[in-house]
């Protein structure tokens, strides 16, 4: 389920007592083609946020939801950094490029990188039928 997988990928990240992770996940299955690369990509996410952003700081905090639209057939994950560091200090850092040309690429999708003042946002859209893992029956 993808509240696990969330859970696990950024366990490495967390520190203790700092609460600095809030995940608001829906609760679908991932099919294992995809759930390599979407662990690596949070990955990629949490490290850059361990080295620039906002888990650099005490009070820096990241949110990670995801929301599932049926009707559209999408898969929309967005990871939000809030209290990190100015967005100038930042100038010069890379985008990533498992974050830019890897899960959403991979998964025929698409990704948004904004650095705003409140913090790094990055979105995901994936068509749903792509990552979703079915269960037989």
């Amino acid at each position: 389920m993808l509240p696990e997988l969330l859970k696990t990928a950024i366990e490495p990240f967390e520190t203790p007592g700092r609460e600095q992770f809030r995940i608001q996940p829906t609760p679908i299955r991932i099919n294992p083609a995809a759930a390599l690369p979407f662990v690596m990509t949070i990955n990629e996410l949490c490290t850059n946020a361990s080295k620039h952003g906002a888990l650099t700081v005490p009070n820096g905090r990241v949110t990670i939801a995801t929301k599932v639209n049926e009707r559209d057939g999408t898969f929309h994950f967005k990871w939000s950094e809030k209290e990190g560091p100015s967005l100038e200090s930042r100038r010069g850092e890379a985008s990533g490029f498992l974050i830019e040309k890897g899960f959403a690429e991979q998964f025929s999708g698409s990704t948004r990188m904004q650095f705003k003042p409140s913090g790094v946002v990055c979105e995901i859209d994936v068509p749903l039928a792509a990552i979703r893992q079915q269960i037989s029956t």
